[in-house]
């Protein structure tokens, strides 16, 4: 059979159970569908560059496992980007009123306390990407990490400060 007959009878025989395997990781069928698709693109696109596939089902598997942790990774860190940034912007705007005003200036000390109570290479990690506009490459140097543990850090971050205005808000 040829190589990329194999591929395509692998792919069809098992989506089911890939489908299954990317959502267990990602919590979304919709997602793991879309990295389930992707795997195979970037398999077969492989074949076709020379690659030679001898076990396609284990080869694929690692293809989907390493697609969504990827995805899992960038959408933890984009979504409390966007959360944060939404809270930053809301701070630096004109307060159209006097309430928004004491609003904003209370989930700024809020969280301003929140990451007081934080490590100081997490908390420094956050106001260099935050504040200082800083990219992960250049925390993970300035902090002698690996980028990874810098986007670990900046997650643990934004995950306080999200927790500190939830837990404010639910006593509220």
């Amino acid at each position: 059979m040829e190589e990329s007959q194999q591929i395509v009878d692998v792919y069809l025989s098992h989506r089911a159970r890939f489908v299954e395997v990317a959502a267990a990781i990602v919590g979304c069928r919709a997602r793991a569908e879309d990295i389930v698709q992707d795997a195979f693109l970037k398999v077969t696109t492989a074949q076709r560059q020379g690659i030679a596939i001898q076990h396609p089902l284990p080869y694929l598997l690692q293809a989907i496992r390493r697609l969504a942790i990827d995805r899992l990774r960038f959408g933890r860190v984009r979504n409390e980007e966007d959360i944060c940034n939404s809270a930053i912007q809301g701070l630096l705007a004109d307060p159209l009123s006097p309430e928004s005003h004491a609003e904003s200036r209370e989930a700024l000390a809020i969280v301003e306390r929140a990451l007081a109570t934080l490590p100081a290479r997490t908390r420094l990690a956050f106001e260099m990407k935050r504040l200082g506009g800083c990219k992960l490459r250049e925390i993970a140097e300035t902090l002698d990490i690996s980028i990874v543990r810098a986007a670990q850090l900046i997650n643990d971050a934004m995950a306080a400060c999200q927790q500190a205005l939830d837990d404010t808000a639910a006593e509220n």
